[in-house]
């Protein structure tokens, strides 16, 4: 299935007596980190505290009580620590270059495809890129370093924002290759 939404973890603000004259039919959502449709929930042994974005009131919450939904987040939003998914999940630091690539695989829609794309931030374990073909979290895809001709297996692992008909999709190598982006590394194996 093609991940086109904006999911977040949420707590309900436990305030209802403000967020009732607000809205009388629905309970105010906290987001508290980005996620997407499949991954699951960062591992929470205890209660935490959240303070709600609209009536300023700290509360605590149980991981029972974190609830994953599909919502726009506000330009301004930071995510509370538990949740901040790109240093806490991410295994290896990413360098923010551009990298050309070639990338081969069937879309959702069952066609083989090839591309030409550019991943935009890169580590040992994988990168973030733009596609136009629209692919599922976990179906394996072929990628090309047409500089040094290297070719890796990937798997989705994630989904992002669109921008300009491209959707952002975070792939993971099946095993650390930190040479895979480097033109160096390769002259130094030969």
């Amino acid at each position: 299935m093609w991940e086109d939404s904006n999911y977040c973890w949420v707590v309900l603000c436990k305030n209802h007596w403000f967020h009732m004259r607000q809205n009388l039919f629905s309970s105010h959502r906290i987001p508290l980190g980005e996620t997407d449709g499949v991954l699951s929930l960062p591992a929470l042994d205890t209660r935490f505290t959240v303070r709600c974005d609209e009536c300023g009131k700290d509360y605590i919450y149980r991981p029972s009580d974190v609830r994953r939904y599909n919502q726009e987040l506000p330009e301004s939003f930071i995510a509370h620590p538990l949740f901040r998914l790109e240093q806490e999940r991410r295994r290896g630091q990413r360098s923010p270059q551009d990298v050309r690539l070639v990338v081969r695989g069937e879309s959702a829609e069952k066609v083989a495809f090839q591309e030409k794309a550019i991943a935009t931030s890169v580590n040992a374990y994988g990168a973030l890129m733009f596609l136009t073909a629209k692919v599922e979290i976990g179906q394996t895809l072929s990628l090309k370093n047409p500089r040094t001709q290297d070719q890796i297996q990937v798997r989705v692992v994630r989904f992002g924002l669109h921008r300009r008909g491209r959707a952002q999709v975070g792939v993971e190598f099946t095993q650390p290759s930190p040479e895979f982006w480097s033109a160096k590394a390769r002259i130094a194996r030969e």
